[in-house]
């Protein structure tokens, strides 16, 4: 993250801008204040990242030794406070300019965004339209978590189900999942995966599905959609009597837009709670979220769901004949990880991870086929390259989210670092190549800025 000081002049700005622009990513001077010297920041954004924020990344920060926290030790040996608001993906992306055109204003009042939707080209665009100094690719897209998209489901009144690997619940193929949301398996007794079974006295298996989605933008949809696509590219037609894809639908304006021939319930407030509920007291219907929020509910696990239980979430194909739970512990209250240490990410036909935080990310989905849980998904916080690009904001808020952000990627298990504490939180680390990279285009090396900071 590069922040100009005041004073450079217009001269010394345009210099150091074409400089960059004609610079290898990682070589642009580092401009933030001294560790932990920043003062409070704020954010806004997706819901899958509320817990991970407000139980491991923000108390960490404030509280452990890791050396790139800022509990007191480090540093200027201040104690910067870091705010999140759950307002969703899609009012994240918003706050800064994206689906809604040039003529939006910026919004400073957050030093970043949390998604779960990575900005495309467009939205990229629209966000640094509102640049006051040209900086190009200012925007980075930071993967900091991965989560499970869990699919829910509440069973027809007095049904219980059954199937050969998950007795108590039923599991579901992909092209049974896609076919649900397509529109093209619509009675519960259509579904009949590894012996899945509905039974009960008064069960009605021919009850018609109920797929509930939400009111506003999320990112479990973005990764439902794409995850569809991959397994049936075909067009289909919508509730806006258009025809699209699953792909295009998964993105911007088109996120909350559904197949017309599911009648999709939409709820009647913004954000994952009101769909977790709705799904919970809704017999015969399905939805999805993110694992963490739903397990956080306790309305899909024991003792009010689970095994033998009327509202649960739904084992999905492997790809090789068998059915991966979406938690490493199953259907249990108690927490757990995101089954997702085998999933295998993708950014189309183009190489995987993408060349730098400060190109579109959007493309990213994964593989049908993996050891473990399949339907995973990417958190990413929206940060600048350059804060001093954009109006209203300080040097200081560029060096408390250059070192939250460092934080939140140490893998340091003894001092507490981000990464570590994820575990047993219901998500999963990131790793690899991805973390590498993310590493890379956050922290500033001796003289260099790493992809900005």
């Amino acid at each position: 993250m590069r922040w100009f000081r005041k004073g450079i002049g217009l001269a010394g700005v345009l210099a150091v801008t074409v400089s960059a622009a004609l610079a290898v990513p990682g070589v642009a001077a580092a401009k933030v204040g001294t560790q932990c010297s920043g003062g409070p920041v704020t954010g806004q954004g997706a819901s899958v990242l509320s817990l991970a924020m407000h139980e491991v990344f923000i108390p960490g920060f404030s509280s452990k030794s890791d050396k790139y926290a800022c509990s007191g030790t480090q540093g200027s040996k201040e104690t910067p406070v870091v705010t999140y608001t759950n307002t969703g993906t899609g009012a994240g992306l918003e706050s800064w300019g994206a689906n809604k055109g040039a003529s939006v204003k910026y919004d400073p009042s957050n030093a970043f965004i949390g998604t779960t939707e990575a900005p495309n080209a467009t939205q990229k665009a629209e966000i640094e339209a509102h640049e006051t100094t040209l900086i190009p690719s200012a925007l980075q897209t930071v993967p900091v978590a991965q989560f499970a998209d869990t699919i829910l489901i509440n069973l027809p009144s007095g049904c219980s189900a059954t199937s050969k690997s998950n007795p108590g619940r039923l599991v579901l193929s992909n092209a049974t999942l896609e076919g649900i949301w397509r529109g093209t398996i619509n009675k519960w007794s259509e579904v009949t995966d590894n012996g899945d079974a509905l039974s009960g006295g008064g069960c009605n298996a021919e009850t018609t599905i109920t797929r509930i989605v939400r009111k506003d933008s999320s990112g479990t949809a973005h990764f439902l959609k794409k995850y569809l696509g991959l397994i049936n590219p075909a067009t289909l037609e919508t509730e806006k009597a258009a025809t699209k894809t699953w792909n295009e639908l998964s993105e911007g304006a088109e996120n909350t837009t559904w197949p017309k021939a599911i009648g999709a319930v939409k709820t009647a407030a913004k954000g994952e709670a009101a769909e977790d509920e709705l799904v919970s007291k809704t017999p015969g219907s399905i939805g999805f979220g993110n694992l963490a929020e739903i397990r956080s509910s306790k309305l899909f696990t024991p003792p009010t769901g689970g095994s033998g239980k009327a509202a649960f979430w739904a084992p999905i194909e492997d790809g090789a004949e068998k059915y991966a739970d979406p938690a490493t512990n199953k259907d249990v209250e108690g927490l757990g990880e995101a089954n997702c240490s085998k999933t295998q990410y993708t950014n189309g036909e183009t190489a995987f991870p993408p060349a730098s935080l400060t190109v579109p990310w959007n493309e990213v989905t994964t593989a049908t086929t993996a050891k473990k849980y399949t339907l995973c998904g990417l958190a990413w916080v929206l940060a600048f390259d350059a804060y001093s690009a954009f109006p209203g904001t300080t040097e200081g808020e560029a060096t408390t989210v250059e070192n939250f952000l460092s934080y939140a990627l140490e893998t340091n298990t003894g001092a507490g670092g981000g990464q570590a504490l994820l575990k047993g939180h219901d998500y999963m680390p990131i790793s690899g190549k991805i973390l590498s990279e993310a590493k890379a285009g956050v922290r500033p090396k001796k003289g260099k800025g790493g992809t900005g900071f």
